[in-house]
Formats: structure tokens, sequence, C-alpha cells
């Protein structure tokens, strides 16, 4: 009951907010600005107010009155934020040493663990000693080294969802990808039976992130439970015989005397990173060709045709499954919903901190930053612009299909296309996340016929995909899952 009160006190707090930066601006008349300025009576408080009550709903509101780069103050800071494609490659490239990431690592942190006196040991671990390495194995060259064991997971995983009456589409997805991919990185011996209390930790961090009031305690002791059982993992490490990538954590932590608590703290800082966005991608990918009968049938048939052409049979596809064979042009539409859903699904990322003043270019204008300043990277102004996108707001299936197949990120060059990170900030595991999604929608399509229910007593041929969430970060969060029936389709000897 409070909490429902607390939820409709924020709404109406949230509305007012709105009805009063409205209000404001077509009553005032100020000097123009370049950014502009959102403006209100009282902006340090009331702003703020409408980031915390949804980041994504308040950049919406504020791209659609001001532009694609606007200022706005909240909680002491000046924030600037760009949403322009000059802007956002201006930015992506500006030296890290001026426009800094250290103040996104540290908010990170300060969600997943509260006040704890071991930030700067997790962070310098994750940031010094483990992306390192990332950089090295999850390469295109060499991430063929790991993958061997990630299908069959996958497949082992799908098969226990079959003869249900229903199943969460979200668990469907995402558990078999988060056995996989532990799998693959952190070996065998990893607790696969940690998803649910990852996922009641996951499922907090965009409030966490926000400072937004919640009943924290439950995900505050999924975490406690997380920790126990990494650091359980790593108190049994043996780098002679663990896993691949395993072994080399473990030897790391090892070679720099790192404690068990920082160890397995960085290690869940790594899985968060590792399958949050992963996860509302494949289910967003999931739910826009459930809702288009034809692009299903499409994607379904491109599937169907490749495995059994290329591979033979899905047993095969599931023991060859490498990431060159995966990306192939006889998966070019599959690879085009990825990238596509990847583009629609973007919202603001990381916050960047200006060290000292540095101006960047958004066409024949100069932004200028100041020292102190703020700066967030929005995507969506960009991904969703008419004129850059035709239909930007909608899924179109084939959107990045070429001509000729030249490789999965590279139907994105000529767009302007920040879903996977750009210049200094391009994401380390955007080849491992392209084929994860790939190879999960290969075997699930090969394996199920899916049928979403309708909600209530609705018949399915009315079903739509749930909305996203407001208090979205990195990615769009559904605001509900989605109950679907799994009939078996083939069943590999």
């Amino acid at each position: 009951m409070t909490m429902s009160v607390l939820s409709t006190a924020q709404v109406s707090a949230a509305v007012a907010v709105l009805a009063i930066i409205i209000i404001f601006r077509m009553v005032t008349t100020r000097t123009p600005t370049y950014p502009p300025i959102v403006g209100g009576p009282f902006p340090w408080i009331s702003v703020a107010l409408v980031v915390t009550l949804g980041p994504s709903s308040f950049f919406a509101f504020c791209r659609a009155h001001y532009g694609l780069v606007f200022k706005f103050l909240a909680g002491g800071r000046k924030i600037v934020v760009i949403t322009s494609s000059d802007a956002l490659a201006c930015a992506s490239f500006a030296d890290h040493r001026v426009l800094s990431s250290h103040v996104q690592h540290d908010g990170h942190l300060q969600a997943l663990y509260g006040d704890s006196p071991l930030h700067a040991r997790i962070y310098d671990t994750v940031a010094h000693k483990i992306f390192p390495i990332l950089d090295r194995r999850l390469s295109k060259r060499t991430l063929g080294d790991l993958t061997p064991p990630f299908a069959q997971l996958v497949f082992d995983e799908l098969k226990l969802f079959s003869g249900r009456p229903q199943v969460s589409l979200m668990r469907s997805l995402t558990e078999p990808l988060y056995v996989g991919a532990n799998g693959m990185l952190f070996g065998s011996r990893f607790p696969q039976d940690t998803y649910e209390d990852f996922c009641i930790l996951v499922s907090s961090l965009p409030r966490r992130l926000s400072n937004i009031p919640f009943w924290s305690f439950p995900s505050s002791r999924a975490r406690d439970r997380l920790l126990r059982r990494i650091s359980d993992y790593l108190k049994g490490a043996n780098p002679a015989t663990d896993d691949k990538l395993a072994a080399t954590f473990t030897a790391l932590f090892k070679e720099h005397n790192i404690p068990i608590e920082v160890a397995a703290s960085s290690i869940l800082s790594f899985m968060s990173s590792l399958h949050q966005n992963t996860f509302n991608v494949v289910f967003w990918l999931f739910t826009w060709l459930l809702a288009d009968s034809t692009a299903l049938a499409a994607v379904r048939s491109e599937i169907e045709k490749a495995v059994r052409e290329d591979f033979g049979n899905l047993q095969t596809f599931i023991a060859e499954a490498n990431p060159d064979k995966v990306d192939s042009p006889s998966f070019a539409l599959l690879n085009s919903a990825v990238l596509e859903t990847m583009r629609l699904t973007s919202v603001q990322t990381g916050l960047r901190y200006a060290a000292s003043d540095i101006d960047i270019k958004d066409r024949e204008k100069t932004i200028p930053i100041l020292k102190g300043e703020y700066v967030v990277l929005d995507p969506r102004g960009t991904h969703l612009d008419k004129n850059l996108y035709p239909n930007s707001d909608k899924f179109v299936v084939d959107r990045f299909v070429e001509s000729e197949y030249r490789g999965d990120l590279a139907a994105t060059a000529g767009y302007p296309y920040y879903s996977l990170g750009a210049g200094k900030h391009v994401c380390k595991g955007r080849f491992l996340s392209l084929y994860e999604i790939k190879v999960l929608a290969i075997i699930y399509l090969s394996f199920f016929d899916i049928t979403p229910i309708g909600r209530g007593e609705a018949p399915s041929s009315t079903w739509k995909p749930p909305k996203p969430s407001p208090y979205s970060v990195g990615t769009m969060h559904p605001t509900e899952d989605v109950l679907v029936r799994l009939r078996l389709k083939s069943v590999p000897k």
C-alpha cells in the first residue's frame, strides 16, 4: 500500500512539474543560449525531480521541446545532454583525460554495492586488469577460442522449457544466455543456479542508478547471496585446471594478491555489464518478431534454410557454431534484425565528466563544455531521426540487409549508429553479444514454434509487445514479461 501511494505521488508530481516547465517556457522570454537550458522556476529542484521520476521520459520531453542538445541542472550538477549525430561522434572520440568516464563507473559501483570502501579496488581490478584481458580475448580474431561450449550449453538449457503449458518469454531467452555465457567465460565450476538472484539484482539497477526510492531489501539480499557464491567459486580456483578464460582470471587475482571480496565484486560487476543489455535486446527482438508475423516468418525461413544447407541439421550447427560461421551471409536477415533491435532499444548511456574546458562540434555549431560540467550521450535522438532512418520509430527487420554481406557490424557503415558504443568508448563485448543473440535465436526458432499468450481473456491475435519502462538506462527495460506457448519442432539426436 505504501509503495502504491508513493508511486501515485511520484506520477502526480511529475505531471505537475512538466506542466510548470511548459507554462514557464510559454510565458517567459530569455536570451537564446546554446545549448538551451531546460527552464523552470526552480530548476535545481524541479528538473532533478523529473529526471528521478523517469530519465527516458524526461529526455524524450526535452528533445521534443529543446532540440537534440540541451542542458539542465540536477543535484548540484550542470549536465549537457548530447543526442545529435555529429556531436555524439565528436564526444565519442574526445580525449578520455578531458571527458572522463570515471564518474560513470563510480555510479555503477555505487548502484551495485552502495557506500562500500572497496570501490577504488574494484574499479582498479575491472578497469586495469580485467578489461585489458577482455580486449584481447573478446576481439573478432580470438573470440572463437572461447565459444565452443556456448551453443550446447544454450541448447541443453532450452530443452528444460519444453513440455510446459506456458513459459516466461524473458526467462526462456535469458536463462540459456546466462548459463551459456557464464559457462563459456567462467568455466564449468561456475554456480549456474544463481540466475534468479542475478535477475533480482539487475532489475533494481535502473532505480538504483536514478536514486529512485524503492524497497531495496530483496535485491540487496540477492546481491549478498551472489557475492557469497562467487566467493566460494573463487576460493576453489586452480589456474592449472580451470577452463580457459576462468584460469586467466584466477591467475590474475592470485598474481596481484587481490582479496576474495574485491575479486568477487569485480566478477559481479563484469557479469552485470555482460548480461544486462543483452538480456533486454534479445527480449525485444523476440517480442517485435512475434508482433510482426511476416518478419518472424522471414527470419525463421532464413534460419531453416541456412541450418539445412550450411550445416545439414541443428545438431551439427550446435557442434560447429563458431563466430565465423554465424557471421555469414546465410544469416543476413537475422543479423539485420538484431542490429535494428539494438538501434531501437538504446537509450541514454554513461555520464562523462569534463576535467577541463572542451568544445564539442555539432555541425556548424560548437557546444561549449566547461570544466566541472557533465555530459550524457543519448543516441536515441539520432536513432529516431526520420531524416537518417526512414520510419525510424518502427521495427524494420531488413533495414540493415546489404546487397552484398560484408560482416555483422559492416551493415551499420554509413549510418550514425551508436548502440554498441563508438570511438574510445566502443563496447568491448560487442562481437560476443551479437554472437550470443544470434546463436540463441537460431536454436530457439529451430527448436520451437512460439505463440504469445494474450493478456487476460484477449485472444493472442490482439497481442502487442509490452511498453518500455520510463526508468530505462542503457537499453529499454520492459514494463512486464510475456507469456508464450512453446511447441517442440524437432529434437536433434
